[in-house]
């Protein structure tokens, strides 16, 4: 199918960065109207702030809600005031000392009654009703959590506390109801930021430009795509009428060993600034982050033992108002990174080890538009361009062994990847039918391309006394050049039927240039209080999800083609010297004619929740999750008399299945604690594309099975906590135990015994108890820098002590799996306890 490619050209505009740092302290503060029986957001409504006890002639401050119920007061001076709300039928709402503290983001819900009614409610969002909470199950997290936590870096989508369903792997990647991570869908600010290439996590933004970011486990709107997994969501800071200014991390983390200091680790300073460009109307918010990281990888010898990671990263965002109904948001995020000895472990010593560097440009802009009828209208245009290079250190072949990997990696990456993103919605103004309905519709449409090309050299396999086992060699340079465009529309309902019924519903419908099939994903979900109280709601909910297609299998045929000699233990060949080529694995319901060489992978996920709140302050929730994805791609050699075919399979399948019981409790707002535990079983393809085809591959490619995912850990408990002490001193422990991950053993020919990550075949259990103390003390005035000849104004500083491991239970990493090594079935590459210390300053 003849398609043509079309680009964008975005200008932003950037205007006069010029304000004082320092002033009276202001506040913004966001108001949320909704009718408090239905909760429908209410449009129109005026809100008035007048300050009291100010001097003669000071004004008051009004604004007029949105299409969603919202108004924004975007510089209040700190104080005390008379609120006044009044909306068409609903009874006015005056409070005379409403409180606004200084330097602060207020979240303000109000719930207005109609004329008549009875009362007027004011709640936060943790006390929403379960009903209004919908079906979709999340987690979020801010900076200001991350840096309490024991979490052992900064970076937002590797901070995450442990939450059910969500696991990560020893590689640090990310698994989301079993699935891989390039099977699930990383949103910034609702643009999709996957490697269209690979499908893995692409984001490089620092962590002060991050407002908050979710975890979607079972996102059943018809408005989120591309994944069969689960969905991050990550919303970026805007800047306000109050010029704020950071600097976080600024000192190095120093290394403890034995005690005593040992050089540093990690320095990792973050530098933050934003405010008015024009008062009330153009804002700026602009974060730079700098990394030197040095992850040390136990198992292997100082100093040729770390991950070494350089790092710079730059977003800036500028929020503008149009008009009273139109706003634009644009977004500039540039990106370098460079890894040295990616995949460092025992097995994969330095020199083996490659590294890789890459650069990111991300382009972003948001119009919205709210009509007079009350509807919101957004379009979204997204650029991001990833350039990837991966390389070893040297020309030496690459040997493998039984006991692990010697010589020089042997593959070299050069790619450029980009994507082109358009997106159109209609969020509807809220209208009563038989109850309350929110509709949203809209259109997404995605061009990608990718250039580069990939070079192989030889790769040896070795027997355990030495000798030549087989030789790999390739015939080609692989050329990665595929393109794609995907097209996907959706419309949806979030039916309020009555304050203890909700219901969500609603289609999407996707196609793309290398499927030839419109893919329909009905997807529906329920939220019922059978008592018609909030003490007890059920939840369920089903759905169809498609997921992305990987650029590199686009371009799989093209890949570098081995010829693999295999040799006796005298030095003669063993069978004739085979070439292999690589095939697709025709579907009957495709036609090639067409154009379409794939059938789309889909998931098909059904969850089902009883919620039960004990008291007011503790909930309860038992859940079920049955998760089954099809279309799945894998790869499997055959071989035949006199060459072979590698052959990428589309028939590919994974099962999740999951129980899950968690009790949140909130004994006060400054001390939390929840307490989860997931009966679960992950099974898939073993041989998926990715880990032979990405920018990362493996040379040696065996019969595929279906079993145990690499991340199954059948039984999982965490309770992960946050308690207030005396002395502003917050303490934050998250402690994890679990099944160990399952591994395959292998002989000397590096082929598998028996079943591949059988269930007799795992690593001892995981139990660990990680715990932060952050102490923050306020800045005497004594201690603040004086810069132009003014006091900085400095608000507080805080430490952040982390300790790893804290019992010092036996956590190995590696495993020696191959028969041929003398060590076969030990363990070791044990992480003992360690420490981590940060130190940030608020102005």
């Amino acid at each position: 199918m003849h398609t043509r490619y079309f680009g964008f050209i975005i200008a932003l505009w950037l205007g006069l960065f010029a304000s004082s740092l320092y002033g009276q302290q202001t506040s913004m503060v966001v108001f949320t109207i909704t009718d408090a029986s239905s909760q429908k957001p209410l449009s129109g409504a005026t809100i008035t702030l007048a300050p009291k006890d100010a001097a003669p002639g000071a004004r008051a401050l009004t604004r007029t809600t949105d299409a969603a119920g919202k108004a924004t007061f975007a510089d209040v001076p700190g104080g005390t005031y008379t609120l006044n709300i009044e909306a068409a039928g609903y009874d006015t709402l005056t409070d005379d000392n409403y409180v606004v503290e200084p330097g602060v983001l207020a979240e303000q819900p109000i719930g207005l009654s109609l004329t008549g009614g009875e009362i007027v409610e004011i709640r936060g969002d943790a006390e929403r009703p379960l009903v209004e909470q919908g079906s979709a199950s999340t987690d979020r997290i801010t900076p200001a959590e991350v840096r309490i936590l024991p979490a052992r870096g900064r970076d937002i989508l590797t901070s995450f506390p442990p939450v059910p369903n969500v696991i990560r792997s020893n590689d640090g990647r990310t698994s989301i109801k079993g699935a891989r991570e390039d099977q699930s869908a990383v949103l910034v600010n609702g643009n999709i930021s996957n490697d269209p290439a690979t499908g893995t996590f692409q984001v490089e933004i620092p962590l002060e430009a991050v407002q908050q970011a979710e975890v979607f486990t079972n996102p059943y709107l018809p408005e989120f795509g591309k994944f069969t997994g689960g969905v991050t969501r990550i919303e970026t800071r805007p800047g306000s009428n109050k010029w704020t200014f950071g600097i976080n991390d600024f000192f190095p983390e120093p290394r403890f060993r034995s005690g005593q200091l040992f050089g540093f680790a990690n320095v990792s300073p973050r530098v933050n600034v934003s405010g008015p460009i024009v008062r009330d109307q153009a804002f700026f918010a602009q974060a730079f982050e700098v990394i030197v990281d040095k992850a040390v990888v136990r198992g292997l010898p100082n100093p040729d033992n770390e991950v070494r990671k350089y790092s710079f990263r730059s977003f800036s965002q500028f929020d503008v108002f149009l008009t009273d109904r139109q706003t634009l948001t644009t977004t500039v995020n540039v990106a370098r990174r460079l890894v040295r000895n990616v995949g460092l472990d025992f097995f994969n010593p330095v020199p083996v080890s490659p590294n890789q560097r890459t650069t990111d440009l991300a382009l972003a802009a948001t119009h919205r538009y709210a009509t007079g009828a009350g509807s919101t209208l957004e379009t979204h245009f997204n650029y991001k361009r990833i350039g990837v290079e991966t390389f070893g250190k040297g020309e030496d072949t690459m040997v493998i062994t039984p006991v692990g990997r010697l010589g020089r990696f042997y593959t070299a990456t050069d790619r450029t990847t980009e994507r082109y993103q358009l997106q159109f919605s209609n969020t509807m103004a809220a209208f009563e039918a038989m109850g309350w309905h929110r509709i949203k519709f809209g259109f997404d449409v995605n061009a990608m391309r990718n250039r580069g090309e990939m070079t192989s050299r030889p790769v040896e396999l070795r027997r355990t006394n030495g000798l030549l086992l087989q030789r790999i060699t390739y015939a080609n340079r692989g050329d990665l050049r595929a393109d794609n465009i995907e097209v996907s529309g959706y419309a949806q309902d979030q039916w309020l039927i009555r304050p203890n019924l909700q219901l969500d519903f609603g289609l999407r419908i996707e196609t793309q240039q290398a499927a030839t099939s419109i893919n329909p994903a009905p997807r529906i979900a329920l939220s019922y209080s059978p008592r018609g109280t909030d003490d007890t709601v059920l939840r369920a909910g089903f759905g169809l999800f498609y997921d992305k297609l990987p650029l590199n299998a686009l371009a799989f045929r093209s890949m570098p083609r081995p010829i693999v000699a295999t040799f006796n233990p005298d030095g003669s060949l063993r069978e004739p010297v085979r070439a292999f080529i690589y095939d697709l694995a025709r579907d009957p319901t495709n036609d090639p004619g067409r154009g379409g060489d794939f059938r789309i992978p889909f998931n098909r996920t059904l969850r089902v929740e009883f919620a039960q709140r004990i008291t007011k302050h503790v909930l309860t929730k038992l859940a079920y999750l049955d998760s089954r994805t099809f279309n799945d791609l894998f790869v499997e050699p055959i071989l035949l008399p006199t060459d072979g075919i590698i052959r990428l399979f589309n028939t590919g399948r994974a099962t999740y299945r999951a129980f899950e019981a968690t009790t949140d409790i909130r004994f006060t707002r400054d001390h939390t604690l929840t307490v989860s535990y997931v009966r679960s079983k992950t099974r898939a393809q073993l041989n998926d594309f990715i880990s032979y085809f990405g920018d990362i591959p493996n040379p040696v490619i065996r019969r595929d099975q279906f079993g145990n995912a690499a991340i199954d850990a059948p039984n999982r408990f965490f309770a992960r906590g946050v308690f207030a002490l005396p002395w502003k001193v917050k303490l934050a422990p998250i402690f994890e135990w679990r099944d160990g991950f399952p591994f395959s053993v292998t002989d000397e020919n590096q082929n598998f015994i028996g079943q591949r990550n059988a269930d007799n075949t795992r690593f001892p259990r995981f139990v660990a108890l990680d715990l932060a103390v952050t102490k923050t003390f306020k800045v005497p005035e004594w201690l603040k820098p004086t810069l132009f000849g003014k006091k900085a104004g400095v608000e507080s500083a805080s430490f952040t002590v982390s300790i790893f491991n804290v019992t010092n239970h036996f956590n190995p990493r590696n495993v020696f799996a191959n028969t041929g090594a003398p060590q076969f079935g030990t363990f070791f590459a044990v992480y003992r306890r360690f420490y981590r210390l940060d130190f940030n300053v608020n102005f």
